[in-house]
């Protein structure tokens, strides 16, 4: 399969030149159905304070549970792949095209940040 040709206007390039990086913060646990759980901080809220901190529960961490292709994804964003990388990788593995595995890699890419677990790094102009 070949690679698509950018849009004249080049506007996805620097999102697929960007490389997703795993939050070091977030604490992995695996179980034997090849899920991954991942917990993220939480920073306690300003108006969680007596009485209502009596009455409301506050988990310090927020758990994410990642089924196989969540997992592919989240073990893909090391900082050295690239978007470009994860989606060609992705495309390969799952007989996609290209735009369906970017569409598909991209929405879970931004649900994975939405939940604080990845940060992306852009790549400088060349």
């Amino acid at each position: 399969m070949s690679k698509p040709s950018p849009p004249a206007d080049g506007s996805w390039l620097p999102m697929l030149r960007a490389r997703p990086s795993r939050n070091t913060a977030v604490r992995v646990v695996e179980n034997q159905r090849n899920e991954v759980r991942l917990y993220v901080k939480r920073k306690r809220p300003n108006w969680m304070v007596p009485p209502v901190s009596w009455i409301v529960p506050f988990r310090a961490e927020r758990e994410i549970t990642l089924d196989a292709v969540g997992r592919l994804i989240w073990e893909w964003c090391d900082g050295r792949c690239t978007v470009e990388d994860i989606t060609e990788r992705f495309r390969d593995r799952y007989r996609l095209t290209f735009h369906e595995a970017r569409a598909a890699v991209t929405g879970y890419l931004q649900l994975l940040i939405r939940h604080g677990l990845v940060a992306i790094v852009m790549q400088e102009k060349p």
